[in-house]
């Protein structure tokens, strides 16, 4: 399996010209105002998706998508992804002066822990007046990983000390492979307790998970999703919403347009989704039986 770099520093690489300029220094962030690329300016490079063989976008940088730093100001980028979520929570008719949200919002576990979640978006009345909940709590894919990085490096490295580097270099494939199943272990446990905290809080309270094509596409093996009630026009508690590439206009200069997937969306009970998620697995009785040792190394039978 390979990847290649789909954006640097925010740049798309599969188009002929302009030619990406490499950074040697700290810069800003493309996708936040006032936030400074977390990989520019020390050995990462500032890659922000990758491709597969197949051209499926995944999302390498946690500001990606849609940052959620709260002392700075929305970005035009965030406010109008946030929009394109806000159509598909509240309703196709929303307007942005409607939508309201607060960044890394504390959720107490315990007594002594906190989480922390994404966004907290609702409407200017706190109230919806479409199905599903009032609130929810927002969380988005973070960053994630890829195996062989170090052959994604080697790539980009080769590419910046060219003496005239080109697109087409930078975009030469690397042996990598994306970790859907890392990304989701690192955030299931989270998604799990965010979302019993938005239950226990209020009714009409619920939780929207933003995911990527590869991440939405992994949860739909691992989970059937044919078990779970289809609430998009009642009273879901959770969303499901999957995030790709807007590939409506020809590739141009710039960053890659990421759009909601229409066919990539699921509206259902949060307590129904977890209990599918937690009910796998089969009867192995072979696997309790058969031969042993014991811990003198002596071979037994059962």
């Amino acid at each position: 399996m390979s990847i290649t770099v789909a954006e640097y520093l925010g740049q798309r690489t599969d188009v002929a010209a302009p030619d990406i300029v490499p950074v040697l220094h700290k810069v800003p962030c493309p996708f936040s105002s006032g936030n400074t690329c977390l990989k520019s300016g020390g050995k990462k490079n500032p890659v922000c998706s990758v491709r597969k063989e197949d051209v499926t976008l995944w999302i390498v940088c946690e500001n990606r998508l849609c940052t959620t730093k709260k002392t700075i100001p929305l970005c035009s980028h965030q406010s109008d992804v946030l929009l394109d979520i806000a159509k598909h929570v509240f309703s196709p008719t929303v307007t942005k002066d409607r939508i309201l949200v607060k960044r890394e919002v504390p959720l107490q576990v315990s007594q002594s822990t906190n989480y922390q979640a994404d966004y907290i978006m609702t409407l200017d009345n706190g109230h919806s007046s479409f199905p599903g909940p009032d609130k929810v709590i927002l969380e988005m894919q973070g960053g994630g990983e890829t195996s062989g990085t170090e052959n994604m490096t080697a790539v980009v490295n080769r590419w910046k000390t060219a003496a005239s580097p080109t697109n087409l270099m930078l975009r030469q494939p690397a042996k990598a492979n994306p970790l859907e199943t890392n990304a989701w272990r690192r955030q299931q446990e989270q998604f799990i307790v965010k979302g019993n905290i938005a239950m226990l809080t209020w009714k009409g309270y619920g939780i929207a998970f933003c995911v990527g094509t590869l991440l939405f596409d992994y949860l739909k093996v691992k989970i059937d999703f044919r078990q779970l009630p289809d609430l998009k026009d009642h009273n879901w508690t959770l969303a499901l919403i999957g995030i790709q590439e807007d590939c409506t206009t020809p590739p141009s200069a710039g960053p890659i347009p990421l759009v909601v997937d229409e066919e990539r969306l699921l509206y259902t009970n949060y307590q129904t989704f977890v209990h599918a998620l937690i009910n796998q697995g089969l009867p192995t009785p072979s696997a309790f039986t058969g031969r042993f040792i014991d811990l003198n190394n002596t071979p037994h039978v059962l």
